[in-house]
């Protein structure tokens, strides 16, 4: 008779125990969507941690995944990393914004150092007989990089630092850009005379 007790009450304790963990774990789901949506709120998390932050929607997304097609033991370990990844990214952005600043206030005190320089250059390009340049477009490059420069120390002032370094950054290129066609013009210019 307990033989016959024992083969009914296993197949139930063994379904008892399967139920057990057939549950979401509901609390890490919880703190895990929390987290990752308060760092999303964080101005500062998406401005100078955004791969951070990517990072932890991702894994967020994957736990969403798992969720669905109920893979608790799936869910579990992704809502922590979730979770991990939202704190990484919050701890992540004071030193981002930090670097930003640092890179940001020395470009924008370069370019100001440079934007007289290549504003020299053209009117040293301008008395090269022959040179095949658009001065009124340099000019007017000019005056917009002048323009921009100063948005991008106004944005330091005001402590935008990503806005500042890629407004900065965006000037750099474009004078790069027109220092090579000057430098290229005078070269061909000169290359003739010989």
């Amino acid at each position: 008779m307990k033989m016959k007790a024992l083969k009914v009450l296993l197949p139930v304790a063994l379904v008892l125990a399967l139920g057990a963990c057939a549950k979401p774990p509901q609390a890490d789901i919880d703190a895990a969507r929390a987290a990752v949506a308060a760092a999303a709120k964080n101005a500062d998390v998406v401005a100078y941690a955004p791969d951070a932050l990517k990072a932890a929607q991702d894994k967020l997304a994957q736990m969403e995944t798992e969720l669905a097609a109920k893979h608790y033991d799936k869910v579990k370990t992704l809502a922590g990393d979730a979770t991990k990844a939202a704190q990484l990214a919050v701890s992540s952005a004071p030193v981002g914004k930090q670097k930003a600043q640092a890179d940001a206030t020395a470009l924008v005190a370069a370019l100001q150092k440079a934007l007289p320089d290549a504003s020299a250059k053209i009117a040293a390009a301008r008395r090269i007989p022959g040179v095949k340049l658009d001065f009124a477009a340099l000019n007017q490059q000019l005056t917009a990089a002048k323009a921009a420069l100063a948005d991008a120390d106004n944005d330091i002032t005001a402590g935008n630092y990503a806005s500042a370094l890629q407004k900065a950054t965006a000037i750099q290129t474009q004078m790069d850009d027109g220092a090579k066609m000057v430098s290229d013009a005078v070269a061909a210019a000169t290359n003739k005379k010989k």
